[in-house]
């Protein structure tokens, strides 16, 4: 690492919002280090309030940190979110004492003249850490569509964020100063922040969204990530190492922007699941990961198809033994939710009115199916008579009469996984004889779950939110799976919307 930069928030914590662009710059290139200050230092400059700051108050202000800290800081940038001013000029957007390697810019009004706090600050960054390696570079009163255009024309900011062009004689200033690796490396941070453009096509690299992911989709199915993306429209491609992530910012209720990055697994089952989540953990450690999608259920009159399943437990019952003559045995593993996870839980039924539209149609897209309820079990029920009648029971309570029309609900209740396809009534119900109180089974929780545990250092939320497309016992039609998808896919989309994984 050839340039250290560090960077302070004077007079309020913007540190979230540096760390956006930090995060970006660093992940494209080795040759500068941008960084916030130790975080024992930054009270330092928090307290440091003004309602205008000036440029050379912030240079001795600077002075004095570099002082305090007993440590070389060659270059370092302050941020505030008041007007900057110098002696010259009153209204500025930065400024900067190059040959000293003091840089100062302000986050007011960004909104205007940036789509993004995350371009504003990375063109300010580059801007910045250039002039520090070449002090000699003055910028352009006149506009030359340059990334060192004085600026004096505020508009002039927006053709530097979307060309990133730097003119014919400050490109042979820096080719001066900058060695042909430290060259490659400035193009690629502006290559990176002209990508943060709202207008651009560009895919990411999934580690400039590092910081800026919070939350984290998987799903298996096509149709289920198909339902997960119709409630994130607006979204922009990220390729990993091993998998492409669709990365969407959505603000919640009474709270700051949020990144949610939504992939899809190649292929059912633990193992597969497991690749993805450590994938996702490894190259861009989101605090919650959501498995999104459809699930079978254990037939009871409290819920039924179409219905979501949040899980509060997994029963894993991957690990089996065979023995003579066919029989199997089942090791139960797994165990309960992260603790945030059970917190969020415990609690939900209070916070419906929050989320309270997840399940209506305009959210779904789609009406909730019908089912005619016979009077006894006919051919669409399977299993002994036991589960035929329990399943009958369950059809019954949820379809006949008003329950016909009404709309989808969510239960909270343990899972279990396996790699198996549970289709036979059997199977389903010796593992409900350790597992009393599941509610669904699927095929991929336990390879999350493992992921969270290994490769997220045990921090990361793990949540499965499954529509329950069938009935175990029941052969239902076909349209259930489309509309379980959806449900799903509303209720995580509706949950986050409110703030409430986060």
């Amino acid at each position: 690492m050839l340039y250290h930069v560090e960077i302070l928030s004077f007079g309020a914590n913007l540190d979230a919002k540096i760390m956006d662009a930090i995060s970006i710059l660093n992940a494209v290139q080795k040759d500068f280090e941008f960084a916030l200050a130790p975080e024992r230092l930054r009270s330092f400059a928090y307290t440091f309030v003004r309602e205008e700051y000036r440029s050379t108050e912030i240079w001795s202000r600077l002075e004095e940190y570099r002082a305090d800290a007993k440590a070389p800081r060659p270059y370092v940038i302050a941020v505030v979110d008041q007007k900057l001013r110098s002696d010259r000029y009153r209204n500025l957007f930065g400024s900067h004492q190059a040959a000293r390697g003091l840089a100062a810019i302000t986050l007011r009004d960004w909104h205007f003249y940036a789509d993004s706090h995350r371009s504003f600050l990375c063109y300010y960054f580059i801007r910045y850490a250039l002039s520090f390696v070449a002090p000699s570079i003055k910028a352009h009163l006149e506009t030359r569509d340059c990334f060192f255009d004085f600026k004096g024309h505020r508009r002039d900011l927006e053709k530097s964020l979307s060309s990133g062009r730097i003119c014919e004689q400050h490109t042979e200033e820096l080719n001066a100063a900058l060695n042909p690796e430290t060259k490659e490396s400035v193009k690629k941070m502006i290559s990176i922040m002209k990508a943060q453009h709202a207008k651009s096509n560009e895919t990411l690299p999934a580690e400039s969204l590092r910081e800026a992911t919070r939350i984290g989709i998987i799903a298996i199915r096509p149709d289920e990530f198909r339902a997960v993306l119709d409630h994130f429209p607006t979204r922009r491609r990220a390729e990993g190492k091993n998998q492409y992530y669709e990365h969407a910012r959505i603000r919640p209720r009474d709270g700051d922007e949020i990144g949610v990055a939504i992939t899809k697994s190649p292929e059912q089952g633990q193992i597969a699941a497991q690749a993805t989540a450590n994938n996702m953990i490894r190259e861009l450690a989101p605090r919650w990961i959501l498995l999104v999608g459809i699930a079978g259920g254990i037939p009871d009159a409290e819920y039924s198809l179409g219905d979501v399943v949040l899980s509060s437990r997994l029963h894993d019952f991957s690990v089996t033994a065979a023995f003579e003559g066919g029989t199997l045995a089942h090791q139960q593993q797994g165990g309960p939710a992260h603790i945030e996870v059970e917190k969020l839980l415990s609690h939900l039924s209070a916070m419906e009115k929050d989320f309270d539209k997840w399940n209506l149609v305009q959210s779904l897209g789609m009406e909730r199916p019908i089912e005619t309820v016979p009077g006894a079990p006919d051919e669409r029920y399977y299993g002994d008579a036991e589960w035929k009648a329990s399943v009958h029971k369950s059809i019954k309570a949820n379809f006949a009469g008003d329950a016909a029309h009404r709309l989808p609900h969510y239960v909270v209740a343990p899972t279990i996984a396996s790699n198996t396809l549970v289709k036979d009534t059997a199977l389903a119900r010796q593992w409900g004889q350790s597992a009393r109180h599941a509610s669904a089974v699927e095929m991929e929780l336990g390879g999350i779950y493992a992921a969270a545990r290994h490769d997220g250092g045990g921090t990361t939320r793990v949540l499965a939110i499954r529509g329950l497309s069938d009935i175990v016992g029941y052969k239902r039609s076909p349209e259930w799976t489309a509309f379980a998808c959806k449900t799903a896919a509303s209720l995580a989309h509706s949950l986050i919307a409110a703030g409430l994984i986060n």
